[in-house]
């Protein structure tokens, strides 16, 4: 496999500067929320497709040129050409954090940047199960760097394969069978498949880590490697068979650019990915490079920059009678994004994030505007920061500087964002209290004297302060609980607390309760499923929605009712679905299954749902507490069993509120006297539930209830 016609290494390809200026388009349309770009988010599918060719065939041509490789020559372009930008932008990112954004979020966006920093940002957020899709990470200011680290990660390990591969053909006996090109291809096919594979079998039950796993996105740095190691088959299509090669190279170029913009306006966050889908856009990016190969689109633009007569008659041939796709491609409007695709992906996001939290405005024309301030900024940093540092000719000439040049980037970016966590640390550690003198009675007996000042728990602390043990309520993958949490006197009266996270944060009160009545606590929780009978739905990709719910409730509902519990105690999210209807079906199901265990039912009704991280905003409302309050009715609250009652049905059922307390009207406090009632954008404090449990047992003792089970 080879072929004179394949142009030097160094050769400018402007169809790929234009397909680079079409993905990074669509990622920044997807991010800015455009209606119709729902599916831009497969830009980085092809900056994958794309990087793999082009390192690809650099590390093939220096091969077969030299029958080495200068490892230490690659990692100095990478580094060279990477980091210095990407530091940059981690280091402009965590000063502007500091400048507009409260305490805790800084310190938030100091450990996400540090990943980033550390090329690790995919992992860090993998080992969060953020979902990227559904936009987990959407605040952070190091989300697009998930797809930076992938890329470095391959890098590292890239020419080490291709080295391997090529030396079995040239320095072992498998020369006289193997050139060098069919043992690269051989092995790069067998990490495509298995790459591949792994990507299909994680989608459906960890889209999460299936999305932004290195081993699970190498297949389409793969693809785009397959298409370097035929290069040389494509060239001489076209030397061989020019009209065959231009109707071929029109084909392929135009169905690959069409798919790309299919998968673009068709995928959305619903869409299972990368499974199958992903083949769409990787190929596609894979059909446009090929064409371009084919009828060497770098040179359509000018029939003088064939070189020699010879040349321009064999183009000619190719492409007369023909507008290819990569001739599109390869106009300066969209070669200009190309130059500066890699420092505008680095700086658009940071700045909608940045813009989003200082106005509070996520409309899609606002975020288009700022990405369009983020290309100025980005060919600003392109010309004065990154063209200057890629072609210094004293980096370029000298491997060790280069390499210099990005360690020093990295360390950069390491200690700006590790010291900025620890300011930000020593900051918050001025506002810790103790909480020894927080009671029910100096919270709510009182009127709100304490508008501002240090609160318990400090925000920093805050998403710890969960009840104990941590382990009873089942984490999103898991089936069983890790400990036993079966709590009480083994002779006690037989007692069920049963849901999702927001009845284990009640789990403390419910066992000091228990710890008065003689009560033995049998826990069935679990994070994000409801105790409601919410079928699995395909297409959405909350935890709730998936056979993992569906499963641990059933087994749990089997195990209750084997228990013959005297008391049942459960509580849910009132805001998993927007139809009621649904809602209502599904926790008609469940209280069946409960009724039919004969015990007392005590629901608590859901608490307010802020809807956005109270810990974070109140570490910058240190002065005034109620720049955090929120409205009650902010978000739909379905429970029918609270209508029911109203109604004046459900009688077997005991409900107790303690919303009453934590708002007033339709305002909802953040924190009041002292105490922080959320860890997060949704659950309460252990430090609050504890404070509240004396309204629980008010609440049932009102309802004259029976904590015998009698």
């Amino acid at each position: 496999m080879t072929g004179p016609a394949e142009s030097k290494a160094g050769t400018f390809f402007g169809d790929i500067a234009g397909l680079r200026g079409v993905a990074v388009l669509l990622v920044v349309l997807f991010h800015a929320h455009v209606p119709f770009m729902t599916g831009g988010f497969v830009g980085v599918d092809i900056f994958f497709v794309i990087s793999g060719f082009l390192i690809t065939r650099i590390l093939l041509r220096e091969y077969e040129n030299t029958g080495s490789l200068s490892f230490k020559g690659f990692y100095a372009r990478r580094a060279r050409r990477i980091i210095p930008a990407a530091a940059l932008v981690i280091v402009v990112s965590i000063i502007a954090a500091a400048l507009c954004m409260p305490l805790l979020k800084v310190f938030k966006q100091a450990i996400d940047l540090l990943a980033a920093a550390a090329q690790l940002a995919n992992w860090h957020f993998i080992s969060q199960n953020a979902d990227y899709l559904a936009g987990a990470i959407d605040g952070s200011l190091a989300t697009h760097f998930w797809s930076l680290s992938i890329e470095e990660q391959i890098y590292f390990v890239w020419p080490l394969a291709v080295f391997g591969a090529a030396a079995l053909a040239t320095r072992t006996a498998l020369r006289r069978v193997l050139s060098v090109r069919v043992s690269v291809g051989v092995v790069v096919g067998g990490v495509t498949a298995a790459s591949f594979i792994s990507a299909l079998r994680l989608t459906p039950s960890d889209p999460a880590l299936a999305y932004m796993a290195t081993y699970s996105r190498a297949w389409q740095f793969g693809v785009g490697a397959l298409v370097a190691v035929l290069v040389p088959v494509l060239t001489l299509l076209r030397t061989d068979l020019p009209r065959v090669a231009g109707v071929l190279a029109w084909v392929a170029g135009w169905i690959g650019l069409g798919g790309v913009v299919a998968a673009a306006v068709t995928f959305d966050a619903h869409t299972r990915y990368p499974g199958t889908a992903a083949l769409l856009p990787t190929f596609a990016a894979a059909l446009v490079i090929a064409a371009g190969q084919i009828v060497g689109v770098r040179s359509l633009k000018s029939e003088r920059a064939v070189g020699s007569r010879s040349g321009r008659s064999e183009r000619a041939s190719v492409t007369k009678g023909h507008i290819y796709a990569g001739s599109l491609l390869a106009t300066p409007p969209l070669r200009f994004l190309g130059r500066v695709s890699y420092a505008w992906y680095l700086w658009h996001w940071p700045a909608i994030v940045l813009f989003e939290t200082t106005t509070g405005t996520s409309s899609w024309p606002a975020l288009l505007g700022v990405s369009a301030v983020a290309l100025v900024i980005a060919t600003l940093s392109t010309i004065f920061f990154e063209e200057p540092i890629i072609g210094h000719r004293e980096l370029r000439r000298n491997a060790s500087a280069s390499i210099s040049v990005g360690v020093t980037g990295v360390v950069v970016g390491l200690a700006v964002t590790m010291t900025a966590g620890v300011i930000t640390v020593q900051m918050a550690s001025r506002d810790t209290v103790a909480n020894a003198a927080l009671s029910y009675q100096s919270v709510f007996g009182q009127e709100a004297a304490e508008p501002a000042g240090p609160v318990v728990p400090n925000p920093f602390q805050a998403y710890d302060d969960r009840p104990e043990p941590h382990d009873c309520l089942i984490p999103v993958g898991d089936l069983d609980a890790r400990h036993s949490c079966v709590f009480g006197a083994p002779d006690g009266v037989p007692v069920v607390l049963f849901g999702d996270s927001h009845a284990d944060q009640w789990s403390e009160a419910v066992r000091a309760i228990g710890a008065t009545h003689g009560w033995r606590i049998h826990q069935f929780t679990k994070a994000a499923c409801p105790a409601q009978n919410l079928p699995p739905q395909s297409g959405v990709p909350d935890p709730f929605a998936k056979q993992e719910c569906a499963a641990w409730r059933r087994t749990a509902l089997d195990q209750i009712s084997a228990l013959r519990p005297e008391i049942i105690v459960f509580s849910s999210l009132s805001t998993y679905v927007p139809s009621y209807s649904a809602a209502e079906r599904a926790w008609d199901e469940t209280l069946s299954a409960l009724r039919r265990t004969g015990a007392r039912l005590v629901y608590i009704a859901d608490t307010p749902y802020p809807g956005f991280q109270i810990a974070d905003c109140i570490s910058g409302a240190m002065d005034n507490w109620h720049k955090c309050d929120f409205e009650l009715d902010g978000f739909d609250r379905i429970e029918p069993i609270l209508d029911a009652k109203a109604r004046g049905e459900a009688s077997d059922i005991t409900t107790v509120s303690v919303n009453d307390l934590l708002c007033e009207g339709n305002l909802c406090f953040a924190a009041r006297n002292r105490i922080l009632f959320y860890r997060d954008d949704s659950h309460l404090t252990a430090t609050a539930a504890q404070v509240l449990e004396p309204a629980l047992i008010r609440r049932l003792d009102e309802a004259r209830f029976d904590y015998g089970g009698r």
